[in-house]
Parts: structure tokens; sequence; C-alpha cells
């Protein structure tokens, strides 16, 4: 999460979204006053490198985290922050989100879940779904804006133009691989379409 009181915005950062490459795109603009929350000590290095701002006045009450939700971003900013600012969040379509976490996950020795078995763990797929509680209370949708990941560059640009800002978004935990559809087996898409049935009926997704 980053609340820019310099630049007048907040960012809900949610989960395999490109959130991290845009939060040290973002951070790059925040000024002394602002909250910049950690991430990984890997991708600190990265902030590091691009010349972004680390982890600042972000101990806070209640405790500030990256991937805060609007209720708890709220608590920490308050609310009239909240009204003032731009706020927003990026969505991604979940069949894409699901592929994009397992093969994050299968990078390690240590993980030995096959996809298929992956989609099986309800634990897993709750994580990932947490997305679209991020940027909503009481079921609705409450920032300024939810842009597209399949349209981040012009989501770049138009935050470039709206909060006047020369963005340049860095790649932070890229991963390559197959399309996500290659990797789905029989009954792989109904399980992911079922759990995240609200974010695909409202945004449009499909498998």
């Amino acid at each position: 999460m980053i609340c820019s009181h310099r630049h007048r915005f907040v960012f809900v950062k949610t989960r395999k979204t490109a959130g991290t490459s845009l939060e040290i795109a973002l951070s790059r603009h925040c000024g002394p006053d602002d909250i910049v929350t950690r991430i990984s000590p890997a991708d600190e290095e990265l902030r590091a490198a691009a010349g972004g701002v680390p982890p600042q006045n972000d101990d806070t009450s209640p405790s500030s985290y990256a991937h805060m939700g609007a209720r708890r971003v709220v608590k920490v900013i308050g609310r009239e922050t909240w009204d003032d600012y731009f706020t927003f969040a990026v969505e991604r379509n979940p069949f894409d989100v699901v592929a994009s976490s397992w093969r994050y996950s299968a990078r390690k020795p240590s993980f030995t879940k096959s996809f298929a078995e992956f989609v099986r763990t309800p634990r897993r797929l709750d994580r990932l779904a947490l997305n679209e509680r991020l940027y909503r209370m009481d079921g609705q949708v409450v920032v300024d804006r939810v842009y597209r990941y399949e349209e981040l560059p012009a989501a770049v640009e138009d935050l470039s133009q709206r909060l006047g800002l020369d963005l340049d978004l860095p790649h932070a935990k890229q991963g390559s691989g197959p399309h996500y559809r290659k990797l789905y087996g029989p009954g792989d898409a109904e399980i992911v379409a079922e759990r995240f049935r609200r974010t695909i009926r409202e945004f449009g997704y499909e498998f």
C-alpha cells in the first residue's frame, strides 16, 4: 500500500497483479510524509536500484502492510483523506492469477504440488480470492478506479496523466511460461470459476 500526501493518491495493492512493479514506480515520487509499506528484501533491492523510496511511515496503528484492504487503509489514514484522494487498485483475470501464483510457487525446490493439486487446495485459492475484498467494503467497490492488469500500459498512462507523474514500470517478480490455459486440465477451470465467480462476472472475464 502507498498513501501519497504529496500527490494525493492511495494505491491498494492486490496479489499477482504487477503490484510490486507499480509500487516501486509510484514510490519514486513519494515525499517524506508519505506512507510506503514494506515488500520482500529482494524486491526492496530492486526498489533501491530503481530510485524508489524505501519503507517509511508504516509504523501505524493499526499496523500497515503491503496487501492492506480498504477498510484497514481507511483506519490508518482517516476517512477524510480516503475520500479526498484518488484511490485505485488493479484486478486480473482469475484464471491467469491462479496460474501465475502456481508458477511462482513452483520455482521453490520444496514445492511439489501439480497445478491440479494447487487448484484443489482451498487455502491457496482463498488467499488469491482476497483480491476482490481488498478494494471493497461490505461487498461494494470503494476505490475510485479498478484498473485491469490486461490493460496495464493504458493504466500506467492514465495514472501518469491523472497524477502528473512520469511513471516507468520496472519488472519485478517476472515469470515466464506457457499461456495459462495450457496448465488447466479437466475440472480445473470450473473450480476457479466457482471460487472467483463475482470477479469473473463483474469484470467480464472468461477462460
